[in-house]
């Protein structure tokens, strides 16, 4: 290597060398630039009384950790300084000292730190030095033995039992609510205090409730102020501690979290606190309006939302509100203007969910009544900003324009188009437009066949059931007539198989050449490959029925048979006053055991592997198991004659009937009393009321709450969701749309 190349290494070698030293040299003087002066202070001593030669330890802030640095006396008289550290001194009671005050000097600098007796009795050690109430705490000292009385230990002023006692040990439990404060010993008179005991206490957690990622404040009493210093847990699942005072904690829901208490451990002493409930993230299904004017009422409905109205934080395109009231279902607040126009948001307890896009202007919708109808509905739309010219309001329904009645400025009276189709109802005006926070539903009820003065049908006497197929084919047994009739989804009618006559039997055969005996208690259903099966109660026997109309004899000898139920499989189950029969698919019949027995008047229906029925008092829904064999009484209704809604075991029933589910989580039901559609949601066991009257014995179609009924019994549902309802008392079958 060549002189040159050797000098030109070792010079880089050197100057890497002195930019490192000029790197270390700037960072200490940074270092020293960024010292801070810890103020001299004192927290706690112990012990407060001994015998000469008992070790004190001082504890507190701007201390030195040179022992040289620091001087202390006992009454007067020079203490030895045994230890120390910026945080704790440790020096010994000098031999001829006196009782009286203990001071400290840190580089020249006076405090004084508190007294100490000298006496036989004293407290020198703590251990744990923290903990929860009931906690054991060993107290360690001297002098502790007693002729006169046992000795008493005192945390924070508040006496402790006693667990077991030694002339240097004792063994004290905390007492409930002690608090923080020194350990006190009193023996003959003679009192000694010792460490701080740190109470460990959770007096409440807020929120309550939440999921993963809330954060929850945990209030009370004994914590680490170093985060790192507290361990905290959901039902025993970590939690990250992001905040810490002696006093409250705030803390991070783990991703794992679970129903259960929060835990706070320090030193390996753990408190318990209130339980923590995990609940579903919420859920907005509508928000009311979506668009208005400053200081303008909003609505949001849906689940899952916090009754404490600080624990639901809405804004509007990043803008804040102000929330008025909160239930788990609703909350309203205050549009607060100025927000432009972007996404409703709303934080639960951390859980975040998007809703729909707010318009921030004078023109909005609140509501419509009614939110449904059929065509040539009056609907009353109401809000704000309207042109008081009814004319100069432009209103249509899912696009489709409708005619305006009458206007104000907060509302509307339009007539639904003759072309109504179900979709947001729209209203321009001004320039300005506004959408209805819900869709309007072309839903109601119309007459498919029948009716107070036609003669098609005739189950005005004796009732009768129905069923439908997959191309929206009604099929209906007349009781009275021992006859199966077909009417089209244009209504027409027409003799399916059974005699035009009136004419009973027990034949088999093709359309009218077969003959029935009904009762009046006969049911029918239809399997996935449109075929009928019928309950011919006379006959003790089902019958089935081919799309040809082919009538056949299925099963016999079932001994008074009532309404039936088809499963997925395709097997039947009919029900008696006191027993259910299956039947499989060959026919063969066994009685299921574990029934107790249902109205045989009332259709039931089976979803998975239940059956759902009618009780005898018409009170009660029952579920019974077709696996398991359990029979679950009042599995909805509370047993109370009425028609109120909400969770299905606290809603009230009256004869309710003709089951049907519609595979999406909903089961409904005529309310034969009431003459209403009640709907049953089995995710969240809750009913409601689907179509209602204020009276019974009449005859309207119409909207969901306008349509009447005189007399309500059998249902039936297509697989469009449309609901087939029996009207005896109207001698009609008329159909619900929902949609």
């Amino acid at each position: 290597m060549s002189y040159s190349r050797k000098f030109n290494t070792g010079m880089h070698q050197w100057l890497g060398i002195l930019s490192l030293f000029i790197l270390l040299i700037s960072a200490c003087k940074k270092d020293k630039s960024e010292l801070v002066n810890v103020p001299l202070a004192v927290t706690d001593y112990y012990p407060n009384s001994g015998a000469q030669g008992t070790l004190v330890t001082i504890e507190g802030t701007g201390f030195s950790s040179k022992a040289d640095e620091i001087s202390a006396t006992f009454s007067g008289i020079k203490a030895d300084v045994v230890s120390a550290t910026s945080t704790a001194v440790v020096m010994r009671a000098p031999a001829s000292a006196t009782s009286g005050a203990i001071e400290m000097k840190v580089n020249g600098q006076s405090i004084s730190v508190g007294n100490y007796t000298y006496q036989e009795l004293s407290v020198q050690t703590i251990s744990p030095v923290n903990g929860a109430a009931g906690t054991h705490v060993r107290i360690t000292g001297a002098g502790f033995s007693s002729t006169t009385g046992p000795a008493e230990v005192y945390i924070n002023g508040k006496i402790a039992i006693v667990v077991s006692a030694s002339d240097n040990l004792l063994v004290a439990e905390v007492p409930e609510s002690a608090g923080t404060g020194p350990v006190t010993v009193k023996v003959n008179g003679k009192e000694a205090s010792g460490q701080t005991f740190k109470f460990q206490v959770i007096s409440g957690i807020k929120p309550a409730s939440g999921g993963k990622g809330t954060h929850v404040k945990i209030s009370g009493g004994g914590f680490d102020e170093v985060i790192a210093g507290n361990y905290v847990d959901f039902n025993g699942k970590p939690a990250l501690v992001t905040e810490a005072t002696a006093e409250y904690l705030v803390v991070v829901a783990p991703a794992d979290v679970k129903t259960g208490p929060v835990s706070v451990t320090i030193n390996d002493q753990k408190a318990t606190g209130p339980v923590f409930t995990v609940v579903p993230m919420p859920v907005i299904e509508s928000v009311t309006p979506l668009s208005g004017p400053l200081g303008a009422e909003m609505t949001i409905l849906g689940l899952n939302f916090s009754t404490h109205t600080d624990e639901n934080k809405i804004t509007i395109n990043g803008k804040s509100t102000v929330v008025l009231t909160a239930t788990p279902f609703k909350i309203t607040l205050t549009i607060p203007g100025g927000t432009g126009d972007g996404k409703v948001i709303l934080n639960v307890n951390d859980q975040i969910v998007q809703g729909p896009d707010f318009k921030d202007q004078s023109l909005g919708i609140s509501k419509m009544s009614p939110d449904n109808g059929l065509a040539g509905t009056q609907v009353t739309i109401t809000g704000t900003g309207f042109n008081t010219t009814a004319s100069a309001n432009t209103v249509t329904f899912n696009g489709v324009m409708a005619q305006v009645v009458s206007a104000s400025t907060t509302s509307l009276v339009v007539i639904t188009p003759p072309t109504l189709t179900s979709g947001q109802v729209k209203v321009v005006n001004a320039g300005q437009s506004a959408l209805s926070p819900v869709n309007f539903n072309r839903a109601g009820v119309m007459t498919l066949a029948g009716g107070p003065n036609q003669t098609g049908l005739d189950i005005r006497e004796r009732g009768g059931s129905i069923a439908v197929d997959s191309h929206g084919n009604v099929f209906l047994m007349e009781v009275s007539n021992h006859v199966i009739k077909k009417i089209t989804p244009e209504g027409v009618i027409s003799v399916f198989a059974g005699s035009s006559t009136r004419e009973t039997g027990n034949q088999n055969g093709t359309g009218t050449a077969a003959r029935f005996n009904f009762s009046y208690n006969s049911g029918v259903v239809i399997d996935k490959q449109d075929i009928l099966y019928v309950v011919d109660g006379i006959n003790n026997s089902i019958r089935k029925i081919t799309p040809a109309g082919v009538v056949n004899t299925y099963a016999v000898n079932l001994n008074g048979p009532g309404k039936l139920a088809i499963d997925d499989n395709g097997d039947l189950y009919v029900q008696t006053q006191y027993s259910l029969t299956k039947v499989d698919k060959s026919g063969v019949r066994s009685v299921v055991r574990g029934f107790y027995g249902g109205n045989e008047a009332s259709r039931p229906v089976i979803i998975g592997d239940y059956l759902y029925y009618s009780d005898n008092e018409n009170l009660y829904i029952n579920r019974f198991g077709l696996v398991d064999g359990l029979n679950l009484r009042g599995w909805a209704g509370n047993g109370e004659y009425g028609s109120s809604d909400g969770p299905k075991n606290q809603s009230m029933l009256v004869s309710p009937k003709g089951f049907i589910y519609d595979g999406k989580g909903n089961f409904y039901f005529s309310d034969g009393f009431r003459q209403t559609t009640r709907k049953l949601n089995m995710t969240l066991n809750d009913l409601s009321t689907v179509s209602s009257q204020s009276t019974s014995g009449w005859y309207k179609d119409g909207g969901l709450m306008d349509a009447e009924f005189r007399n309500r019994d059998d249902m039936a549902i297509d697989k469009d969701g449309n609901i087939y309802i029996l009207d005896p008392g109207n001698n009609a079958i008329r159909k619900m749309f929902l949609k």
